[in-house]
């Protein structure tokens, strides 16, 4: 069974953001494009089996389990019955304190 990927506001926010900043250091869409595939696959992954990847925070109500990107990102997911919900996009180059959990 295949779950619905819904993106958290802020996990899209961050998403943008980085694209953005590889399109304007880089003078060109090429690495945002290269970074989009990889987000597309992965999504249609992770709906697809979404216990793949490791659970990185674990609550009593929740479980948020990372994806990893091209090496240089990560997508952070919680798993529901009906939908996969993508809680936060980090560059793993940055602060890992940012992090929000």
């Amino acid at each position: 069974m295949c779950r619905k990927i819904i993106w958290a506001p802020k996990a899209e926010k961050a998403y943008l953001s980085i694209l953005d900043f590889w399109i304007e250091h880089n003078d060109s869409s090429a690495y945002s494009l290269k970074i989009i595939a990889a987000v597309e696959a992965t999504e249609k992954r992770i709906s697809e089996y979404p216990f793949i990847n490791p659970i990185v925070y674990e609550t009593p109500l929740k479980e948020i389990r990372r994806a990893v990107i091209l090496y240089n990102f990560s997508l952070f997911y919680e798993v529901f019955p009906d939908k996969i919900e993508v809680v936060f996009f980090f560059d793993n180059r940055d602060n890992p304190k940012k992090l929000p959990f």
